[in-house]
């Protein structure tokens, strides 16, 4: 009887370790780094590579599993005036492909407003905050999407050449040994998680509602994140935003 209570204390704690054991360094986006985009992607790479199922990012070669090019998640949320931002990967900073003998860096990551022609970046050079001014697409080496329209008009934004510098430093990257419990195709379940936070007020055209999207590639295209979040004022703001009114409405009367 003591045997089976032990195995069930030591079972009860490996599971436990398991899925609690990831933890976040700047924001609590919850338990779980991964999200919809993990094994995902929103292109069709099945008509390149009849083996894969539609909308498995691209496996770089036949020889090679797709998990090597794999973004795993991207995470959005509002703490105040403050933006926290999380990118998951398999790769890291950069995806190499024994198959080409070619390293792909991750792209930056791209955000804008909608009703704004505004394009933002959080470099993954120096983990800087910049309005861009100037940004390329696929890399245009052996391996990548470049000479293929469909992708690389999908991918579009890859990496920024030139923008205004808002901040410096605003992140982070973590590294976790075989956090994903199913790799695809067998590979490695390696996990990087770079997170990000920064005051919006830095940008010029947020009102403080609204819609932003974000975009994430590598160089070769192999996969893609397209994310939109919603951003609403949190109460205290709406109520301070409430009570500015209610002031500019007795301001009206008592000048009347």
């Amino acid at each position: 009887m003591k045997k089976v209570f032990l195995l069930t204390v030591i079972m009860s704690m490996l599971v436990f370790s398991s899925s609690f054991a990831f933890s976040w360094g700047m924001y609590d986006f919850g338990d779980d780094a991964f999200d919809h985009n993990n094994n995902w992607s929103p292109i069709d790479y099945s008509q390149f590579y009849s083996r894969m199922d539609p909308n498995v990012p691209s496996p770089g070669n036949l020889g090679e599993t797709g998990e090597k090019f794999d973004l795993e998640g991207l995470h959005f949320a509002m703490e105040g005036s403050t933006a926290h931002v999380a990118l998951t990967n398999s790769f890291g900073l950069s995806a190499y492909s024994t198959a080409w003998k070619q390293h792909y860096d991750l792209g930056d990551i791209f955000f804008s407003f909608d009703n704004s022609s505004k394009m933002y970046a959080i470099s993954m050079q120096d983990f800087g905050l910049y309005e861009v001014t100037g940004y390329q697409g696929l890399e245009n080496i052996p391996g990548s999407y470049y000479g293929n329209d469909y992708v690389r008009n999908t991918v579009g934004a890859y990496k920024m050449t030139s923008g205004i510098k808002l901040a410096d430093d605003i992140g982070m990257m973590t590294f976790w040994d075989d956090l994903e419990a199913d790799p695809m195709y067998g590979g490695s379940g390696d996990t990087y998680v770079f997170e990000f936070a920064f005051d919006m007020g830095q940008l010029s055209d947020f009102n403080g509602a609204g819609t932003v999207s974000f975009h994430n590639t590598l160089g070769c295209g192999n996969d893609l994140i397209d994310e939109k979040f919603t951003v609403v004022p949190e109460p205290t703001t709406l109520l301070l935003l409430g009570m500015g009114m209610l002031g500019m409405g007795v301001y009206r009367r008592i000048r009347r």
